[in-house]
């Protein structure tokens, strides 16, 4: 079979596929749902010199001012008077004025010929569009027409400026994205609102602002388009990225009262000397747009910084207006581009797939899919390119489930056979290990790098004596089941049971480099279990009290040993062999000479403490082991420092220093810091004490100018 041909042909069908799925309403949400990832990854930008500035009609607003809502035009008045004493460039009212007042017709009159006055005010309308579609013999006829809904005759009378249309551009997931570009009715073309506001302020003529191809041109700013009809909003952060400020602060001049006011308590927001926002000058050469934040007139919208939709309509202009005013809007990368780029993408994918088998095609497809998103992100932060993953994830997707489907099932049947084969005498993590090589287990070894552990119960002969066999084993199992689920959870591996004793090792088959510090961690998880485990045999009842006492003594030591494939050539197991393996069961039993439970060599707490700091250890002790030569010193790992109480470090400051002393042959200095220690032990067997009947010992019998303060443990 010419893999690469057949690879080929697929990879046409499977691209097919995949542009048809892609272009589904689902996935073209999924896609709008990423892009909106990206804008959060991105997180708010700094818009600190920014010259737009909100005026919210707020709820605020609302309690304070005495007419109920439409309020009377003569606010607007005022609130355009007191905008301009304040040195604005324009102002936005994202209301439309279609009817007359309610209240009284002169306030239209003042609303009129405040707009006359200053010249800067952009009213809103809009421009709804109505499709209606029809057959005739030839076919379907669809005609479009245009309905405006645009400020009253009086209004746009006075006001210099055309009006602004405020219908927005929703994608199919009713999210604002994008930002409309001029709209055409009849001889008369209508400017998106905020468009129109950025062409006053900055007194832009008319003339200078088009639709240039791909590009929408603002006077100096050019624009590049994100569809045919808008540019994409280059949000700047959540709700409220803006200065606000409330309606009702603006129109609280001196000759304003508001419900909060009365004679003798004036407070005028507008234009106090100490505090009002006139001297604040926060409109200085600002572009103002006034707008609803009352959640009656619900104009919010759903945004990529506000997917629950709740960004007020007059914040989406902002951001408009600062899109265009940075320059900074997005574009998408060409259709042409991303046609090519997703085919060639799932060619090789496919073609790696049915080379190199499922498992490589795997990574191969996870490390594809990662470029596919670092590239999108980074194009989207550092060059304001739109990049489009699921035409590369999907055809991709689903060429690699093609194309390891057959891979799949013969390897899956051939995992299965050497299972079978293997499983039952054979280790779980040997035969994964074998299954993964595709090699026959055989014998042999390596030298590895791994943390030993030991464990055996305190005292189990007692156990055996005082429960019959099935109890006994009913309470092994339960046991060993717990401590083994802790070591596999912390990624050792089992070796062996050996009675109630588990052998176990981290660091092979596969190498871990934090191996001691995962050892170090399983043995006190296993302490904590153990005490879970008492206090549930406790609430059973009918057990003897030694299981509620239950204790387990743990060794471990860290260093080069052989691990593999160790027995007969017709049985044998994964195991460990050497001297650093002997010295971990050594520290397993001499762990009892100090009245300890978990006792571990030098070594292991130095690599341990390489990869954390939340096991408190203690140096106990320069030993030579029954068995070696060399001298090593041991440790005991106490516990994990949140479970110990503050104590705890107290006593181990005390002991290390009694210890120096020792070594050194200070016997008084020890025996006091050895005396302090033992207090906070207590009275039970331990390891102060028996350091404390050393010294007393050794002070009255010195060992000599020689001695290397080296203990010779004679028992195993």
């Amino acid at each position: 079979m010419n893999k690469p041909l057949v690879a080929g042909g697929m990879a046409v069908v499977v691209w097919l596929i995949g542009w048809f799925a892609v272009s589904t309403p689902p996935l073209r949400s999924l896609e709008l749902n990423l892009m909106d990832l990206l804008f959060e990854l991105r997180g708010p930008k700094d818009i600190s010199d920014s010259p737009v500035v909100l005026v919210a009609i707020s709820e605020q607003s609302a309690f304070e001012l005495d007419e109920k809502w439409p309020w009377p035009t003569h606010l607007y008045a005022r609130l355009i008077h007191n905008l301009n004493r304040a040195g604005v460039k324009a102002i936005g009212l994202d209301v439309i004025f279609d009817k007359t007042d309610i209240y009284d017709p002169r306030n239209d009159s003042l609303f009129a010929e405040a707009m006359t006055t200053y010249g800067n005010v952009v009213l809103a309308g809009n421009v709804l569009a109505d499709v209606q579609r029809s057959f005739d013999q030839v076919g379907m006829v669809r005609v479009e027409s245009r309905q405006l809904v645009q400020p009253n005759r009086l209004f746009q009378e006075s006001n210099p400026n055309p009006w602004g249309y405020v219908e927005v551009e929703r994608d199919r997931d009713g999210f604002l994205r994008r930002y409309g570009l001029p709209k055409q009715h009849m001889d008369t073309e209508v400017l998106p609102f905020g468009v129109e506001l950025l062409r006053v302020a900055y007194d832009i003529p008319r003339d200078q602002i088009k639709d240039d191809g791909d590009v929408f041109q603002v006077g100096e700013w050019r624009i590049p388009k994100f569809s045919p009809r808008s540019f994409k909003i280059h949000y700047a952060g959540p709700r409220s990225s803006f200065p606000e400020f409330n309606f009702s602060d603006v129109v609280d001049d001196e000759g304003f009262t508001t419900a909060s006011e009365d004679e003798e308590f004036q407070i005028n927001a507008f234009d106090d000397p100490d505090f009002g926002l006139l001297y604040q000058e926060v409109f200085r050469d600002k572009i103002v747009i006034v707008g609803a934040t009352m959640p009656e007139l619900q104009d919010f919208f759903a945004t990529p910084y506000a997917p629950s939709g709740n960004m007020p309509g007059y914040e989406t202009h902002a951001n408009a207006i600062q899109t265009i005013l940075e320059g900074t809007t997005y574009q998408r990368l060409n259709n042409n581009w991303l046609l090519v780029l997703s085919l060639i993408s799932t060619s090789v994918l496919i073609t790696l797939a049915m080379m190199v088998g499922a498992l490589w095609a795997l990574v191969a497809f996870t490390i594809f899919t990662g470029m596919v998103g670092y590239a999108a992100y980074v194009a989207f932060l550092n060059h304001l390119l739109v990049i489009e993953v699921t035409p590369f994830l999907v055809p991709g997707m689903i060429g690699f489930i093609g194309a390891v489907s057959v891979t799949y099932f013969i390897e899956q049947r051939e995992k299965s056979r050497i299972r079978n084969m293997f499983g039952a005498y054979v280790s779980p993590e040997l035969v994964t290990k074998m299954v993964e090589s595709r090699e026959e287990p055989k014998l042999g070894g390596e030298m590895s790098d791994i943390t030993a552990f030991f464990s055996d119960i305190q005292n189990f002969s007692t156990f055996s004596e005082q429960l019959s066999p099935d109890r006994l084993v009913n309470l092994m199992n339960e046991y060993l089941t717990s401590m083994t689920d802790i070591v596999m959870e912390e990624g050792g591996t089992l070796d062996k049971y050996i009675g109630d004793a588990i052998v176990a090792f981290w660091g092979a088959p596969m190498p871990v480099e934090d191996h001691a510090y995962r050892a170090c961690v399983a043995s006190q998880r296993m302490m904590r279990r153990q005490k879970e485990l008492q206090a549930k045999w406790r609430q059973e009842g009918g057990w003897p009290d030694i299981v509620y006492g239950m204790q387990t003594r743990m060794g471990m030591n860290s260093g080069r040993v052989i691990t593999g494939n160790m027995g007969s050539a017709r049985r044998f197991n994964y195991t460990m062999m050497g001297d650093n393996v002997n010295l971990a069961a050594r520290c397993e039993s001499g762990a009892k000479s100090y009245g300890i439970y978990t006792m571990v060599s030098e070594e292991t707490r130095r690599q341990a403490e390489r990869f954390g700091n939340d096991l408190l250890f203690r140096t106990l002790d320069k030993i030579v082991v029954k068995g070696r030569s060399q001298p090593v010193v041991v440790c005991e790992v106490m516990g994990f420092k949140a479970d110990l109480p503050p104590t705890a470090l107290d006593l181990v400051s005390l002991y290390e220093r009694g210890l120096e002393a020792y070594w050194s042959q200070d016997w008084d200095t020890a025996i006091g810091y050895f005396e302090q220690a033992a207090a906070y032990e207590g009275t039970e067997y331990n390891p102060s004490i028996i350091l404390l009947g050393r010294s007393n010992a050794m002070k009255f019998n010195p060992p000599g100018s020689g001695w290397d303060g080296v203990y010779m443990m004679t028992t195993k």
